[in-house]
């Protein structure tokens, strides 16, 4: 493990930023006046119909996506079904601005996985309340996701959140699947990071850097140490390993350093958490 990892590694303080919203609106007035509002307590990055929506979204991977219903280009039905069936950004919650008021369009709109429909023309403190709902329900099932993986105490906590309910279909889970599958082939790798994570994951540094944050609001850095470190406790258990061992065995190169982060954890070392189990 190198030095830069370990440094990383050693920290779990998550960074703290606005959420991010795209907006997709092909009426420059229109999306001027709502980015104006929002820009406020949001980063607001702007698309003007639903191809260049797409564009951005998968290079900036936001918190939200806001987007009108009838765009040249590609509206915003084929954008969000697009946004739906990536791994990337299938966790995304969508508005749909819409001018229409037929139920058909609202119920194609949500069949393609549309959160919320919000009708033009609308108060601004309306579609505020829908963000901020959207939100703080992504970010409670973030906390619920965080709160299980860091309570798991099974022979394998990765895999048992594949047993959340909310983990037990869709592309969520397909990309948990995944990084398990990477994370204990890789776990005892000394030199295995976030790159290699990356590289494994077909993704983009920041793509997957907001998806495990999406999912569990952990840095790919911090997932790794975490996991490197469940796999440590879970082989305590066994009283016949040597710590120095388990140290190797979970990718640790440095025995001093994998010490030094495991009492950061459990305000205990190795040692006293296998006798205090």
């Amino acid at each position: 493990m190198s030095e830069r990892n370990d440094e990383s590694n050693s920290g779990f303080d998550h960074s703290e930023e606005l959420p991010v919203i795209l907006l997709v609106e092909d009426e420059a007035d229109y999306r001027l006046l709502v980015a104006s509002d929002l820009e406020e307590d949001y980063q607001v990055v702007e698309a003007s119909n639903g191809k260049e929506g797409l564009e951005k979204a998968l290079e900036a991977i936001p918190d939200l996506v806001v987007t009108d219903l009838m765009m040249p280009v590609m509206d915003g039905i084929e954008l969000c079904r697009r946004l739906k069936s990536g791994v990337e950004t299938a966790h995304i919650p969508v508005v749909m601005l819409t001018a229409k008021t037929a139920v058909e369009s609202q119920v194609e709109g949500l069949q393609t996985g549309a959160d919320d429909y919000v009708t033009k023309p609308f108060n601004m403190l309306l579609l505020r309340a829908r963000i901020n709902n959207l939100l703080e329900t992504r970010r409670l099932l973030r906390r619920h996701f965080a709160h299980e993986f860091a309570h798991s105490t099974g022979e394998d906590p990765i895999s048992e959140m594949l047993e959340i309910p909310e983990l037990r279909s869709g592309l969520d889970r397909a990309f948990w699947e995944n990084l398990c599958r990477i994370l204990k082939a890789s776990c005892a790798d000394p030199g295995f990071n976030t790159d290699s994570l990356a590289s494994e994951l077909n993704m983009s540094q920041r793509s997957m850097q907001r998806k495990i944050k999406a999912l569990v609001d952990l840095t790919p850095v911090q997932m790794i140490a975490e996991y490197r470190l469940k796999k440590a406790e879970t082989l305590l258990k066994d009283p016949q390993m040597h710590v120095t061992d388990i140290a190797f065995d979970v990718g640790f190169s440095d025995l001093s350093n994998f010490y030094r982060i495991f009492k950061k954890k459990h305000g205990m070392t190795p040692s006293q958490y296998r006798d205090a189990k």
